[in-house]
């Protein structure tokens, strides 16, 4: 089941321009606030399945776009956090206890320290919320989760046999790291990014819904729904929908992160 939920919304991301069966920024204000296809109301334009928003822009279209905006801004942003997280952790772990181990864990304790909504507020309220500048954001309030699981990985393994015998045959540190440390990270960081998109999703949606992330006319689930709030009371499909949208965005990447758990961890498998 999360593997279909993440399906159809990887197809809506990639052929967008293609699923989308209007253009999301057309406007026709003749048609604007017409309800979905289930009211059977009177001002229900055939075509728009979904209704359109204040301005007559088609929302099913508009959701489509706001689900690739999510999902790109959502993978690229816990793959730096990763890749960050991981080079922290791998070089954490494998000095401790020392020094650079002891400078990095204290860095990563600072970045803890700072709530993610305060650090987002502060930083995007002195700069332009571009694109890259919310996955940098949302990077930074992910990367010190990464370093603490690898970190932790590597201390318990960093005594095991197999590194003993590589340290035996001359391996150096930096192969230690690269070609035994890294490989045995691989499977737990894999679960738990799969699972933090989910979060960043969510994440890009409630800064884009308190206008602190995507800007118009740039689409995203979490403008879209703020373009709606005015008009709860009279046309609650432009923001509930989208919601739904993220619900279950949300819900199909959470599903499969557990399953994939469930099938790595041989525990689990038991």
């Amino acid at each position: 089941m999360g593997l279909v939920l993440v399906t159809i919304a990887l197809v809506c991301a990639v052929f967008s321009p293609w699923v989308a069966p209007h253009n999301p920024y057309q406007q026709d204000v003749k048609i604007r606030l017409a309800p979905p296809f289930w009211t059977g109301g009177a001002k229900y334009q055939p075509g728009y399945v979904l209704g359109t928003d204040q301005l007559g822009r088609d929302l099913l279209s508009r959701m489509i776009f706001g689900i690739r905006t999510s999902l790109i801004i959502g993978i690229t942003s816990v793959f730096l956090a990763i890749s960050i997280g991981l080079t922290v952790g791998l070089f954490s772990g494998f000095f401790s206890p020392g020094l650079p181990d002891s400078i990095l864990m204290r860095i990563t304790d600072v970045q803890l320290a700072l709530p993610f909504i305060v650090l987002a507020i502060a930083i995007l309220s002195l700069v332009k919320p571009t694109p890259l500048i919310i996955i940098c954001v949302l990077s930074l309030a992910a990367w010190p989760m990464y370093a603490r699981v690898v970190r932790s990985i590597i201390i318990t393994e960093k005594e095991a046999d197999y590194v003993t015998a590589a340290r035996v045959q001359g391996a150096s540190n930096l192969r230690i790291i690269v070609n035994y440390f890294a490989r045995n990270v691989v499977a737990p960081v894999f679960i738990v990014g799969t699972i933090d998109i989910a979060t960043m999703i969510v994440f890009e949606a409630l800064l884009s819904f308190i206008q602190l992330g995507i800007q118009p006319p740039e689409i995203s689930l979490g403008n879209i729904m703020a373009d709606g709030k005015n008009y709860i009371a009279t046309a609650p499909w432009i923001t509930g929908l989208p919601g739904l949208a993220i619900m279950f965005t949300v819900l199909g990447f959470n599903l499969m992160g557990d399953t994939l758990q469930n099938y790595i961890d041989p525990k689990l498998r038991r």
